[in-house]
């Protein structure tokens, strides 16, 4: 059965070299690994029927969304701030975009309009579908970034965020994840999904994908594994591929709902530092009804006691619809009302969106708050717009297998505060310039930390100096709003304060 919302982003092609980098290894391969066949090509793995092209229909107009109050995205494409996605064959619109972006995270253009479908079970696993209109997205393989656009062929984006049913967090579940597309009841087109983030969307997996004739398309999803170490209450679990299968009609209703639900933002505020909410936060078990109406409605976009949406710096007035007040990022009791760029906070809502720098509460990112990581936070400093937040549990803790101490390094996108994975990072602990500790940190999924990067560390004193060297930036492929940015490697220190 078909269940359904609406959300919106912009419009790119597909490389055809699609290799990874592998951070582990640092050599050049699939970050999804091996598919039960063997290694799979990103798109299409087996040889499919010849597809046809259903276009979308119209280009990305404003459809006069009753409480829209942001600008609409004009087809002239002659403001010199922006651009406009030339992709307008098949079924991608043509949307606006932003020219010579920040390098940093971003506010785009536009919320994205989709269909978000029923969760399914799939093994241990719970996943969320999601489709919308073929668009632009970012690969990234070692340094390289590398714009995906859709072809004349696509017809869908399908995305799909993997949970974990018992608690509700999104598992980086991106090896050997396999999404076979066909007419229900006919033969399927095997895929290997890019994992993504978006910043409304969250860490997922998604790529364009052609269908061709109107119908009800029936997904088969293959769950393969989580690569990271998993403690706490995720150990000993997900060791075993988990498959399910949801459908979707694709037509006319479809293709209107998904370009005419797209919210365009007034473009005072395109490229500006900042993100758009992520309407995925804390929707665990919100859609269980089938029909989810538009992601503009977003049921999760009270998020929590943050609707007051402080404007800290908000000269930009002129948002009648913006009643949510003044209070900065100071909503959740944290006084620092600056983000980690030493920038003042700011925040608009335009009908159900909301966007901007505010602090975001406690279950509005896919990773904790600094404070609420245990241990002994030893600072949040920043690299190429990530930050990277690192905690030391005293000794003995569940992390280890003796008496060690152990370290913890989360980093994050700034503001909706998403998991940064297929990344490679070293650490060295030095005293007296003296290097007393040295090696790589682990990718690990934990139910309290969240995923994070961490080591054992035997000998550690208050006052010792850590440096967290970045080898190997986010091999993750981004939405528009993460291109720009957590694409420098680089060291980020700290000074050790024991617990």
């Amino acid at each position: 059965m078909t269940n359904q919302r609406t959300d919106d982003d912009g419009t790119d092609t597909s490389p055809n070299d699609r290799t990874d980098t592998s951070p582990n290894n640092r050599t050049d391969a699939d970050p999804r690994g091996m598919v039960e066949g063997g290694p799979m090509s990103r798109r299409t793995i087996l040889g499919g029927v010849a597809l046809g092209t259903a276009a979308l229909a119209g280009c990305a107009d404003e459809d006069g969304d009753p409480e829209d109050d942001g600008g609409d995205a004009d087809d002239d494409g002659d403001d010199d701030a922006t651009g406009e996605d030339e992709s307008d064959e098949g079924g991608a619109p043509a949307l606006p975009s932003v020219d010579d972006p920040p390098d940093a995270t971003y506010i785009p253009t536009h919320f994205e309009a989709m269909r978000h479908l029923d969760p399914i079970e799939a093994g241990e696993f719970e996943v969320e579908p999601m489709v919308t209109y073929p668009h632009r997205f970012w690969n990234v393989t070692g340094r390289e970034v590398e714009a995906a656009e859709p072809s004349g062929s696509d017809d869908v984006h399908l995305m799909v965020a993997v949970r974990d049913p018992e608690t509700g967090a999104v598992l980086p579940a991106e090896t050997g994840l396999e999404l076979n597309v066909g007419l229900e009841g006919e033969s399927k087109t095997p895929h290997a999904p890019w994992p993504m983030i978006s910043q409304e969307m969250g860490f997922h997996v998604g790529d364009n994908v052609p269908l061709g004739e109107d119908g009800t398309y029936e997904i088969e999803v293959r769950v393969g594994s989580i690569d990271a170490r998993l403690t706490g209450e995720f150990a000993g679990r997900f060791d075993e591929a988990g498959r399910g299968s949801f459908t979707f009609e694709f037509d006319g209703e479809f293709r209107d709902e998904v370009v005419g639900g797209i919210h365009y933002l007034d473009e005072e505020h395109w490229g500006r530092h900042g993100a758009l909410a992520n309407h995925m936060a804390g929707s665990h078990g919100d859609h269980g009804d089938g029909e989810h109406g538009e992601h503009g409605d977003d049921d999760h976009g009270g998020h929590g006691d943050d609707d007051h949406g402080g404007h800290g710096d908000d000269d930009h007035g002129g948002h009648g619809d913006d009643d949510h007040g003044g209070h900065g990022d100071d909503d959740h009791g944290h006084g620092d009302a600056h983000d980690h760029r030493g920038e003042e906070r700011w925040s608009v809502g335009e009908g159900h969106h909301r966007f901007g720098t505010y602090r975001r509460g406690p279950d509005e990112g896919e990773v904790p708050l600094p404070d609420d990581l245990p241990g002994s936070l030893l600072g949040e400093p920043a690299l190429a717009d990530a930050v990277y937040p690192a905690t030391v549990l005293d000794r003995g803790s569940r992390f280890v297998d003796d008496d060690a101490f152990y370290l913890a390094v989360s980093p994050r996108t700034p503001y909706n505060r998403l998991m940064l994975p297929m990344m490679a990072l070293d650490y060295a602990v030095e005293r007296d310039g003296e290097v007393v500790a040295e090696g790589s940190l682990r990718d690990t999924l934990d139910h309290e930390v969240g995923y994070h990067y961490g080591t054992a560390l035997d000998e550690l004193e208050t006052g010792d100096e850590l440096s967290v060297t970045v080898e190997t930036i986010p091999n993750v492929s981004r939405h528009a709003g993460y291109e720009t940015a957590f694409n420098e490697p680089g060291t980020v220190s700290y000074t050790i304060e024991l617990p």
